[in-house]
């Protein structure tokens, strides 16, 4: 299962884990903090399910303090609040987490991230990106994205590049999403 964006939203995320069929990994493209209270039990919740997962832009803004002068009030009000209830262990938990994942996954090659391969926090690459051919040329079969909070599930050439939408925080429609892959035939899903 490949998920994103959960934003700190413990009922989204207990959702979307309770929709799942039998999967024998979640990975997760970042953004576990930001604008929801629920982070202790997010992080908890992602532990539990061992959940393996990047870091999103949020998730840095909360690691170095502060969120940049550029992003509007209500970020900068979540990262604020989110200091003051997140538990030290589930804060030492974001710091561990990586800018991206390179894993093997059934022979497949995949490189999980929360922007792009060009800038792993703050692009978005949403379904109508002008210019997929880019990805032909990042060494992965499997490309999975979040920040955008759109599904998508976009082939180039013998690449996917997925992104699951939001558990979260759905920004295109008002149901959560996820996505399924079966690394058998390499089929993707996404699903409400």
């Amino acid at each position: 299962a490949i998920i994103s964006d959960i934003h700190g939203n413990i009922h989204g995320l207990k959702t979307v884990l309770s929709d799942l069929p039998k999967v024998d990994k979640i990975i997760c493209a970042g953004d576990i903090t930001g604008y929801y209270p629920f982070i202790n039990e997010v992080i908890d919740e992602l532990k539990k399910n061992n959940v393996l997962s990047v870091r999103g832009n949020h998730d840095q803004y909360l690691i170095q303090g502060s969120a940049p002068q550029n992003v509007s009030p209500t970020v900068k009000a979540s990262v604020d609040f989110t200091k003051k209830i997140i538990s030290q262990d589930n804060l030492a938990y974001l710091k561990q987490l990586s800018d991206k994942l390179e894993l093997l996954i059934d022979g497949k090659n995949v490189l999980v991230c929360h922007g792009s391969p060009w800038n792993l926090l703050e692009e978005r690459i949403y379904p109508d990106y002008p210019n997929f051919e880019r990805f032909k040329d990042i060494n992965a079969d499997v490309i999975v994205l979040g920040h955008t909070h759109y599904p998508m599930i976009r082939k180039v050439q013998r690449k996917a590049i997925i992104n699951p939408g939001s558990c979260g925080q759905p920004r295109d429609n008002s149901k959560l999403s996820y996505t399924i892959w079966d690394t058998k035939t390499n089929s993707f899903e996404n699903r409400r």
